[in-house]
């Protein structure tokens, strides 16, 4: 397939490192949550939110911005240019991505009391030299990225959580047989952190390989289009870089800010209600640890989508190609939905299984939150996703004035909810995904605004909604089958689980929410609708 029409196949590229890396990183959590405890989770929870902020306001938008940039300068022929922001975007990265690991390992000990954990302050300063690392990572993956290459960038990821899993499990084992002052739960969650800086380092290695690697065959693809000859000046395109990653870093910050203000507020409110610290961790941590990792597993695709969909859409409007822009976002958001909606239903169906599966007895509140908050796998897929488009058609503003509006929506609300009922955990569910809900509704206004994009509903959510409860309910009743006939619960969830994949998308093509142009589209679709054709789904 050709660049220009490779973007579904890359996107499901790093779609899937996304699932494999979030399936890893679930993995790793059981043996570290077993070692270090539902405390020390806590604590690590705590950590990684402030962490989060710290990367956002820093180099988290670097690689974005990068991809969307050399995207659109390529499209020009200024190959030139697009090396020069290369150049100038690896050294500013850099530089505020040293200047920020400083500043959170100084500071870490009042950050991590004005949390209202204390404890959190040991893995905090662990963490903070991976904002550097990254931050020189996130723009050789933006290079890649805006030469609508996502493979550098998914196997970094995927080198990146397999080196993180080992290291994480072993040095929480590690430090907690350490002689210290600190507790034991603070000790594994600062060994816990420990791997995502090993990892770190590791995928930057794996990156830095493989630029050279592919420098001289990237400039060999270059010298085959017809180049501008014109050298844009270095301040000209560090004031270029800044300017695109400024809306970014606020719509990506306003975003984790909503995390990192639950993460405040449950501790401070439940605080003053007399909940201990230790009980306050471990109540965040079935929420944070269990429930959010576990929904944001398939928001991993509608991430992925929205990276690859960014220098494609940027360099399609550039060249004043709407039509071509719509059907790019029509195409993304319904293999997008056709993914996240029954993802949603499988979650909220099997809360309880999934979670004895991976937590063993320790995720029951997890579950009870799993089976109403599982929603919150459509409204994010569908929030990333858009943001990405509108940022991927210069309307880089938007993202962060619906951030913003949803935030201030968000902020009385769990107040109220945590302040005067006994909701907690749910109270955090709850808010999560309206504030997520606001941002789609708010995105979906702006493109009907910008681009007059008109989203197809019955074959996009309709369709996909009704086949997920119809498989939810058949995979149900194959797990309660299997469970009466004796057979493990471990065993029968993985089973129902697998058996509701093919079903879902039989009774997909049945209702005809999927055709065979559309399949054609997809990678390998060719090969998947003569399948299909012989299996009488599809004439």
């Amino acid at each position: 397939m050709s660049k220009k029409n490779n973007y579904l196949t890359q996107g499901l590229i790093l779609a899937v490192a996304g699932i494999v890396t979030r399936f890893i990183g679930m993995l790793y959590r059981i043996p570290l949550t077993n070692i270090v405890g539902s405390e020390g989770m806590g604590y690590y929870s705590t950590a990684y939110e402030v962490y989060n902020i710290a990367l956002l306001v820093s180099t988290y938008s670097i690689p974005v911005a990068i991809s969307k940039i050399i995207s659109a300068l390529n499209a020009q022929g200024r190959f030139a240019d697009g090396k020069r922001v290369f150049r100038v975007g690896l050294i500013f990265s850099s530089m505020a991505g040293l200047v920020v690991s400083l500043v959170l390992v100084i500071f870490a000990d009042p950050i991590a009391a004005a949390m209202g954990y204390p404890s959190a302050a040991l893995p905090l300063k662990v963490l903070s030299p991976t904002i550097f690392v990254f931050s020189c990572m996130g723009v050789i993956r933006g290079l890649f990225q805006g030469r609508r290459n996502m493979v550098p960038t998914a196997v970094s990821q995927v080198v990146e959580q397999i080196v993180n899993a080992v290291v994480s499990v072993v040095s929480a084992v590690f430090f907690m047989k350490a002689v210290s002052d600190y507790s034991e739960a603070t000790l594994g969650a600062a060994g816990g952190t420990m791997g995502t800086l090993a990892g770190a380092v590791a995928g930057l290695v794996f990156l830095i390989a493989f630029f050279f690697v592919r420098r001289k065959k990237d400039s060999q693809e270059d010298s085959e289009v017809e180049a501008v000859d014109t050298v844009t000046p270095y301040k000209s395109l560090l004031k270029l870089l800044i300017a695109t990653m400024i809306p970014i870093i606020l719509s990506q910050t306003i975003y984790q800010l909503s995390g990192i203000t639950d993460d405040f507020m449950f501790g401070r409110i439940l605080g003053s209600k007399g909940v201990t610290e230790s009980s306050r961790a471990v109540l965040f941590e079935a929420y944070a640890n269990k429930y959010k990792w576990l929904y944001n597993m398939p928001v991993a695709i509608a991430s992925a989508f929205g990276v690859s969909i960014v220098p494609v859409l940027s360099s399609a409007f550039t060249s004043k190609d709407i039509d071509g822009v719509k059907e790019k976002i029509g195409s993304t958001v319904k293999l997008n939905m056709m993914i996240a909606i029954p993802a949603a239903a499988g979650l909220s169906f099997f809360a309880g299984p999934i979670m004895k599966l991976f937590f063993r007895g320790d995720g029951e509140l997890a579950a009870k939150i799993l089976v109403w908050g599982g929603v919150a796998v459509v409204v994010f897929a569908y929030s990333t996703l858009t943001n990405g488009v509108l940022q991927g058609i210069n309307k880089l503003k938007l993202p962060v004035i619906h951030s913003g509006l949803s935030l201030i929506i968000h902020i009385p609300l769990l107040f109220a909810l945590l302040y005067l009922t006994d909701l907690d955990e749910y109270a955090l569910m709850i808010c999560n995904i309206l504030y997520a809900l606001v941002v789609c509704v708010l995105n979906y206004r702006a493109l009907r605004k910008e681009i007059s994009y008109r989203q197809e509903l019955k074959k996009t959510f309709l369709i996909p909604l009704i086949c997920s409860l119809l498989m939810g309910l058949f995979g149900r009743v194959v797990y309660q089958l299997l469970v009466k006939l004796g057979v493990y619960v471990s065993v029968s969830s993985v089973i129902a689980i697998v058996v509701c994949i093919p079903v879902y998308f039989v009774i997909l093509i049945v209702l005809k929410g999927v055709g065979r142009e559309e399949l054609s589209k997809l990678p390998m679709g060719n090969r998947i609708c003569k399948l299909f054709v012989k299996l009488r789904l599809l004439k």
